[in-house]
């Protein structure tokens, strides 16, 4: 992209960073930027993300790094792009405390009435066990994780006694996935072992242990192990992928909204244009920053790629505002970047928002509840439970209820499965006698008119 600066502004610059997002102003007029990644933006003919993760592994000491994503880091995208909006972290808590229920109880399986059921019990020889290593924290972790990735990485911690022939399970742990990734040994069909990274080295051979994974029918074998329990997706071969991945894009598409209402609000609706730019740009202008810096001997700074953002946004104004730039342009060149088979588009853009506002504002809204909807379809979770029902509306109480009733029905078993894994497998191996398992306990929820009055809530309950 070639650029031609003119700093000879007086007018001061002000910029207002939201993500990776900004609102760009001087007194006479303002412009909202943004930034946007194609490499996992949803395109009409495909995604561009092909999901072909095991392509490509790291070596390390022998053992292939199992990437999580193209570049490795689908736990640091969905965490940026989900907190940055403000309704959908909200959507993600609702989904963990519906999982989550009443808390976890123990229980054994019965037939009652002929139709298979659960008899809930106390044991307390399981329970000091579960509360010596605060197993309510770390269920709570990987429900996180689980509502997020439909996966989660679990460390299995044995005791020392099995020194002395009494093997036994210590502890259960749970991993960040944002620094754990698969591994496997001699290039072999699955995954063998488990690399747990120092946050701040990451995967650099000073800064990550490798344990092996957890065997079942051998759980002694090492003092540590690690289990990656998750949902299995369709033709993966090594991880989950997430269901909510898919409306990433309208994600983003929601989280600039406020950004852009922003600006119409703040500069007395003097936005005049919308300007979007490749993430490829600021990465190869990153790289050209480092290495003229390397050249001259110089430590690089990331102020260095703020400064040169703020003179290009200088520019930007300069050439899009006043009546002196009448005959001016903006010129740029498209960057290319192979796709398979096809070349995707990196190229700048330029668009005059319409001073139509209240059409404008009425689209951008539009745009936001589609987006709500769009991800609680992608989350699996209906919208009366989620609380994005449709604007200025409340659901009526018994559409809330059959919905409650429908998840508990459907989204809940397979969940509990994979989130219970390893504390079910370590019941088993310390307490083979008991024949326990942990769940997740749900009240079951009832419309007011049929409870009786003494059972129903009260406003002093509330």
């Amino acid at each position: 992209m070639n650029i031609g600066f003119n700093t000879s502004a007086t007018e001061e610059l002000t910029v207002e960073k939201s993500a990776k997002g900004a609102i760009v102003s001087t007194p006479s007029t303002c412009f909202t930027f943004s930034v946007e990644d194609p490499g996992f933006n949803p395109r009409e003919d495909g995604p561009v993300e092909h999901f072909g993760w095991g392509m490509g592994m790291q070596v390390i000491e022998g053992i292939e790094l199992i990437p999580y994503g193209t570049r490795n880091d689908i736990p640091q995208l969905l965490r940026e792009t989900v907190y940055n909006n403000p309704n959908i972290p909200g959507i993600m808590e609702k989904k963990q405390q519906l999982l989550w229920g009443q808390g976890p109880m123990l229980y054994a399986d019965q037939l009652i009435d002929g139709k298979p059921g659960r008899e809930w019990a106390y044991d307390s020889d399981i329970q000091n066990w579960l509360e010596s290593f605060d197993y309510k924290e770390y269920l709570h972790k990987i429900i996180v994780d689980h509502s997020f990735m439909q996966g989660g990485f679990h460390e299995m911690v044995n005791a020392k006694s099995g020194r002395l022939g009494k093997n036994r399970i210590h502890s259960l742990e749970h991993l960040n996935p944002m620094w754990t990734r698969l591994g496997r040994e001699n290039k072999s069909g699955k995954p063998t072992h488990c690399f747990v990274s120092d946050s701040f080295m990451a995967f650099t051979p000073e800064g990550y242990k490798l344990y092996p994974l957890f065997d079942k029918k051998d759980p002694f074998k090492s003092g540590r192990s690690v289990h990656y329990g998750r949902q299995y997706t369709f033709a993966t071969d090594f991880y989950s992928i997430p269901t909510i991945y898919g409306a990433l894009e309208w994600i983003r598409r929601s989280t600039a909204i406020p950004l852009i209402l922003k600006a119409l609000s703040k500069f007395s609706m003097n936005a005049k244009y919308h300007v979007t730019s490749p993430a490829a740009f600021w990465d190869k202008k990153r790289e050209e920053m480092q290495a003229d810096c390397g050249a001259r001997n110089v430590p690089y700074e990331e102020s260095m790629l703020d400064d040169y953002e703020r003179l290009l946004f200088r520019s930007i104004i300069q050439t899009l505002s006043g009546e002196g730039n009448a005959g001016k342009i903006w010129h740029t060149k498209d960057i290319y970047a192979p796709d398979g088979t096809n070349l995707t588009t990196l190229g700048w853009t330029i668009k005059a928002i319409d001073q139509n506002i209240k059409e404008f504002v009425e689209t951008q809204i539009s745009i936001a509840n589609k987006s709500d909807s769009a991800v609680s379809s992608a989350v699996g979770i209906h919208k009366s439970l989620a609380g994005i029902s449709g604007e200025g509306k409340a659901d009526s109480g018994s559409e809330q209820l059959y919905a409650y009733l429908m998840y508990k029905l459907t989204g809940v078993r397979i969940p509990e499965m994979i989130v219970m894994e390893m504390v079910n497998n370590a019941i088993k191996i310390n307490f083979p006698e008991k024949n326990l398992k942990l769940g997740f306990y749900h009240e079951e929820a009832q419309r007011q008119e049929d409870q009786s009055s003494k059972d129903r809530p009260k406003n002093k309950d509330l």
